[in-house]
């Protein structure tokens, strides 16, 4: 059974206050098989599934929100299959990057804020870096107070 080891929440941040107003929520899923789920927070109610790579999980984040949240980039294949196909599988190398590059240069043009709410043990721990090479407004926040009860 999957695990949810962070949530991303993707909106705006408001002009005179702190915080973000929420469209959209990603949960990184962990276990056997990481697995990024992105819903909207209001609205129809459409999950959209990537299985992302390990060491470019975060850039494959921002794709999804360019994709399917801005809707600004469509890849030569879908990265949304019911056969949950990798993105190792759907692309080389070099079209990853390709595309983390255009998804970058997206992001740049909005003011998109992204909230990371990293749990302990989650993989995202490794990553923090790579969000902050990213243009765009952002938070992160990790666990600090813990309590696990044990039968």
């Amino acid at each position: 059974m999957s695990t949810t080891t962070a949530t991303i929440l993707i909106g705006r941040a408001h002009q005179n206050h702190g915080g973000v107003i929420p469209t959209h929520l990603i949960q990184f899923t962990e276990n056997s098989r990481p697995a990024l789920l992105l819903q909207p927070i209001e609205g129809p109610y459409e999950v959209k599934v990537i299985i992302p790579t390990l060491e470019n999980v975060i850039d494959d984040i921002y794709l999804m929100v360019s994709v399917f949240i801005l809707k600004k980039m469509k890849p030569s294949k879908d990265i949304d299959t019911w056969e949950r196909i990798s993105m190792y599988d759907l692309f080389d190398e070099k079209e990853r990057y390709s595309l983390y590059e255009e998804s970058k240069s997206i992001i740049k043009g909005t003011s998109i804020k992204i909230i990371f709410n990293i749990f302990e043990g989650s993989h995202l721990l490794n990553y923090v870096d790579a969000i902050r090479e990213y243009p765009n407004d952002f938070e992160i926040t990790l666990s600090t107070l813990k309590k696990n009860l044990s039968v």
